[in-house]
């Protein structure tokens, strides 16, 4: 909820603070972007909830245009927790609207305290995010948040010279990083935080407490094999042999009731809550 969400935007910016007292200028943070829980209009005239039932395959059909506002949310709070500036010092703008990338500012105590944050860039913003490593000059803080490149092959190959340049020889370094995926068909959470380390976690069933998958931090971001083989190694059986012994102790969930109990028709039973059983 939004007590997790402000916790987790707390550490990003004391991980931030960290990195930047250790002279890292230039900074990567990673965020899962919370389910969008708003309600708003198509056209003005249907009302829409936001998408975040679990079952949904995509729960942002509108992709980083409907992300964005929640994103810019999340950018304005880390920047406040690193800067210390009020809300009213802190100012927002969009530099590519087709793209949904946005950079928010924030006024420092003195000039040389203000930072910035770009917000998912891409492969087709390095001419702008070249205008604001500028703008920000070496000595001040410059965050790429959630970018949308990880790698110089995610370039395309006339776009490569000007990337090293702009980021992969500008000393980007990730200084916190909250990841959700699957592996091995588990839910895993990544963990990095700069000057701790990083953890991972798996979350073997729907509301169960994560389990950390290693003794004392990682010194860098486990790769997905090793993810993998400690998943098996720790917790052999896969998700849906679980699931199966699941059915076969507890049974099917809805059952026909005969003729006699329900006067000749037939109906399916509600499956108990978790109250109930």
């Amino acid at each position: 909820g939004r007590r997790r969400r402000r916790r987790c935007v707390r550490r990003a910016a004391a991980a931030v603070t960290r990195a930047s007292q250790a002279g890292v200028r230039r900074q990567i943070v990673k965020l899962v972007v919370p389910d969008d829980q708003r309600s708003y209009k198509v056209f003005g005239a249907v009302p829409i909830q936001g998408t975040s039932a679990p079952e949904d395959l995509d729960p942002w059909p509108g992709g980083l245009e409907q992300q964005y506002p929640i994103a810019l949310g999340l950018a304005r709070e880390l920047l406040q927790g690193v800067t210390g500036a009020s809300e009213r010092l802190i100012t927002d703008q969009v530099l590519d609207a087709e793209d949904a990338c946005g950079l928010v500012l924030a006024q420092g105590a003195t000039p040389a305290e203000d930072a910035a944050v770009c917000l998912f860039a891409g492969c087709d913003q390095l001419g702008r995010l070249r205008e604001v490593d500028g703008m920000a000059g070496a000595d001040r803080l410059l965050c790429l948040l959630n970018p949308q490149f990880k790698r110089l092959e995610d370039f395309s190959l006339w776009q490569r010279g000007e990337a090293r340049s702009v980021v992969f020889e500008r000393g980007y370094e990730c200084s916190f990083a909250f990841e959700e995926f699957a592996c091995r068909g588990e839910d895993v959470k990544l963990v990095g935080e700069h000057g701790v380390g990083w953890c991972a976690f798996v979350f073997l069933d729907d509301g169960s407490e994560g389990t950390i998958l290693h003794e004392g931090a990682l010194p860098s971001r486990p790769e997905y094999s090793w993810l993998e083989a400690q998943i098996n190694a720790r917790h052999p059986s896969p998700r849906w042999a679980r699931q199966l012994s699941r059915v076969d102790e507890e049974g099917l969930r809805f059952m026909r009731r005969g003729e006699e109990d329900s006067g000749g028709a037939t109906e399916c039973e509600a499956p108990q809550s978790e109250s109930e059983r």
